[in-house]
């Protein structure tokens, strides 16, 4: 039997059916843009991945970031603002994820963190998902993601850890480097210290804001 017999959507009509969402929301780009980004950021999540089930609703979620990013582009941030922030590691699949969360968490809506990765895990650690919980700050809907230049180019601030970042500063851009250990193999215990320790180094950074 066919998807279609079974009234399931191909991953194309998917996708297709979410840029056509996402135009709505995103009136002043052009929808063949938008289409461009959204199959472009699935090809982009399927080259690394090896489970594919939920891929078109990670990709669409990957293109909202990337659309709400290209909108930002190098404007300077309007007085009010949040200050949005990229937080970028090897993996993106713990440190990265514990400081993006945390930053969203913290900051009372002064804050919008993304994170991203060079070279993006299959999926966030299951040890950093559940140390993460443990402090009320959930990831279920995060997963890892390559770092795209648009992305970049729309961040106030750029938080490396233990990698470089890969494309060239925007005027006005401010990087940051925070070295953590990676959790990635370590025990329960021991993740939750680095949780403690990216914890406190967020709640410094956002008292510095004030």
């Amino acid at each position: 039997m066919t998807r279609e017999q079974h009234g399931l959507d191909s991953p194309d009509e998917t996708l297709r059916r979410g840029a056509a969402h996402l135009a709505k929301l995103h009136p002043e780009l052009e929808p063949t843009l938008i289409e461009r980004i959204v199959f472009e950021s699935h090809a982009t999540l399927a080259r690394g991945a090896r489970i594919r089930t939920h891929l078109p609703a990670l990709a669409l979620k990957f293109a909202a970031d990337r659309l709400k990013a290209l909108e930002a582009g190098e404007g300077r941030r309007e007085d009010g603002a949040p200050l949005r922030v990229l937080v970028e590691s090897i993996r993106n699949d713990g440190i990265s994820q514990m400081a993006a969360a945390y930053l969203n968490a913290l900051s009372d809506g002064r804050v919008e963190a993304l994170s991203a990765a060079l070279n993006p895990a299959d999926e966030v650690l299951r040890t950093v998902v559940g140390v993460m919980e443990e402090d009320g700050v959930p990831l279920t809907e995060s997963y890892p993601k390559p770092v795209t230049d648009d992305v970049a180019r729309a961040a106030d601030v750029i938080i490396t850890m233990l990698i470089d970042h890969p494309f060239e500063l925007q005027p006005e851009q401010e990087v940051l480097s925070w070295d953590f250990d990676d959790p990635a193999g370590l025990s329960t215990d021991e993740v939750r210290r680095i949780r403690d320790r990216v914890r406190r180094q967020v709640q410094q950074y956002l008292d510095a804001l004030d």
